[in-house]
């Protein structure tokens, strides 16, 4: 597997290594909710299966088994990066509020900046459909979880 990266993704890596002191990694195929998307880290702890399969403005980035053995040899996507989005994510870039992607010839994992791509959130969940209404969160936090900090 290859991977490379457009110069949009490696300034946007590279701002993120100006403004982090731990070690940056790039991780892909690893997320639970966007499985292939890639993932900006500080300090992270590649799996055992993980290998580099690149690097982006001098962070490695790792890849999977499962996920290395669908693109063989010199087989490869590109990491680009998408602005103004506002992205639910762990993942680095997301504080300067845009999303790293993956694209590859004939696969677009992501959508261009500016696109009119919308999702529609359904108006039935199991949760409402189960209850008779909508979901939602009863209760508070714990008084030491309000004031812990996340480091993605």
């Amino acid at each position: 597997m290859r991977v490379t990266a457009t110069a949009a993704a490696c300034r946007v890596v590279q701002r993120a290594r100006d403004v982090r002191a731990g070690q940056m990694t790039i991780t892909i195929g690893t997320g639970c909710c966007e499985s292939t998307a890639p993932f900006l880290y500080e300090d992270f702890w590649p799996g055992p299966d993980q290998e580099q399969v690149g690097e982006v403005a001098g962070v490695p980035v790792f890849a999977p088994e499962y996920l290395r053995a669908n693109y063989p040899n010199e087989d490869g996507v590109t990491i680009d990066v998408v602005q103004n989005v506002l992205a639910e994510s762990m993942s680095i870039e997301t504080e300067f509020s845009c999303r790293l992607i993956l694209r590859a010839p004939g696969a677009d994992f992501g959508v261009d900046a500016g696109a009119d791509d919308s999702c529609v959130a359904p108006r039935e969940t199991a949760a409402s459909i189960a209850t008779g209404g909508p979901s939602r969160v009863v209760g508070e936090l714990p008084e030491p979880l309000r004031r812990l900090r996340m480091r993605g």
